[in-house]
């Protein structure tokens, strides 16, 4: 089973390698789409930002640009929405966006989706899931996107009923309605709340994270379910600020294994081949704990193309292939092979002389009639020379070298 496991994360990430620049996007995209119908369908006071053609160019827009493109275009569209409905709550949102959105920019640029991937995610009860990653995968400076994204979920939520009345009001007025949005900020207990079990839970997961034991990762996505569940059921018994404890729960255990499965597909550890190096510089004295990642190689498959016309795209019906007992293989074409190549070498054996060195050829037997050399050939390979006939070219040969002997003196 673990194994199946492995093999399977690797063919997902070989896969998401070969098309990760066309996944990326598309992901941005579906994201963005989410984004900004949440806004449109929980504002949606100007009807001309709600259409679908303006829906689909903003995500189009964010597919393709960083997240800080993205969290500026729903905090510009919220704003377009507020200011339809009155003029004067949009101003002081845009306030407090622009005190928000530079912090995001200075303090976490990499988090700042973090933002708007909670109002978005709590419609689903899956923000739970936000600071148990956060805490994983992130330093706590995570905590300040994730309490800016509690903050703009619970903001908009309050800003939305008193944007609803007459946008027409007296300078009083005004001044009445920003006393009562900011009353309600600061009194909004379940903001608060929320904003302090995320900010604990992301600090415990990265704080066990951190530590050298076996299994520290596990533990602490553990340690944040808990700590998350327990958190909001201190607050629901204090101030009854939780609206559904099994939701709660069960929402907790999902976004626990969740941040497991994205811990999973990022590294697998193999604690039981755990090293320990000790050793010294001119400085310091090292402890070094060593933990092997788990890489598994993926079993390669041979396939056999049996029927030829397969291999050339023609169409053909398939047969299924049973095992025959008496079933001998044809070997005439071997053996028929085999014996043309027996011949072959026999003609060339037949084809092949016997080399036979013979003796120093007398030069004056190239002035002899061709009969009279075959002749003198046929002895020497038989062996019948006359005693006469050797003296002759011993005679010839002293003759021979004489004159070489004398060529060299002069």
């Amino acid at each position: 089973m673990i194994t199946v496991l492995l093999e399977t994360r690797e063919v997902i990430l070989k896969a998401y390698q070969k098309v990760r620049m066309i996944v990326n996007p598309v992901v941005k995209f579906l994201f963005s789409l989410l984004v900004f119908s949440y806004i449109n369908q929980e504002l949606g006071f100007d009807s001309r930002f709600t259409k679908m053609i303006v829906v689909i160019a903003l995500s189009a827009i964010s597919a393709v640009t960083p997240g800080a493109v993205l969290v500026l275009l729903s905090m510009v569209l919220v704003l377009l929405h507020i200011y339809a409905a009155c003029k004067f709550l949009a101003l002081l949102l845009l306030l407090i966006f622009i005190i928000l959105y530079v912090a995001l920019l200075r303090f976490s640029p990499k988090q700042i989706v973090v933002a708007v991937a909670i109002p978005v995610l709590a419609r689903y009860n899956l923000h739970y899931c936000i600071p148990i990653l956060m805490g994983s995968i992130s330093t706590p400076i995570a905590i300040l996107p994730t309490v800016c994204g509690v903050a703009i979920y619970h903001i908009l939520g309050i800003i939305k009923e008193p944007a609803a009345r007459e946008a027409e009001l007296k300078l009083d007025e005004v001044v009445e309605l920003f006393t009562e949005v900011f009353d309600k900020i600061i009194a909004n207990k379940p903001m608060i709340i929320m904003m302090i079990v995320f900010a604990l839970v992301i600090a415990v997961v990265w704080f066990i994270r951190s530590f050298s034991f076996d299994y520290a990762f596990e533990i602490s996505l553990g340690a944040g379910v808990m700590l998350n569940i327990l958190g909001f059921l201190i607050a629901d018994l204090k101030y009854d600020v939780t609206a559904s404890i099994g939701s709660l729960i069960i929402m907790s255990v999902v976004s626990g294994l969740i941040a497991m499965v994205c811990d999973y597909m990022k590294r697998v550890l193999d604690y039981t081949a755990v090293e320990r190096v000790q050793f010294e510089d001119d400085d310091y004295y090292y402890y070094v704990k060593a933990v092997p990642k788990v890489n598994i190689s993926l079993r390669e498959m041979d396939i056999k193309h049996i029927n030829r016309r397969a291999i050339d795209g023609e169409d053909y019906e398939y047969e299924e292939e049973t095992e025959d007992e008496d079933y001998e293989p044809d070997m005439t074409f071997d053996r028929r092979a085999m014996e043309e190549e027996d011949e072959a070498e026999a003609e060339a054996e037949d084809d092949v002389k016997e080399y036979k060195p013979s003796s120093r050829r007398n030069p004056f037997k190239l002035l002899k009639k061709p009969d009279d050399l075959e002749e003198e050939d046929e002895k020497e390979e038989s062996g019948d020379e006359t005693e006469d006939d050797y003296e002759e070219e011993m005679i010839l040969d002293d003759d021979f070298d004489e004159e070489e002997d004398d060529d060299q003196k002069q």
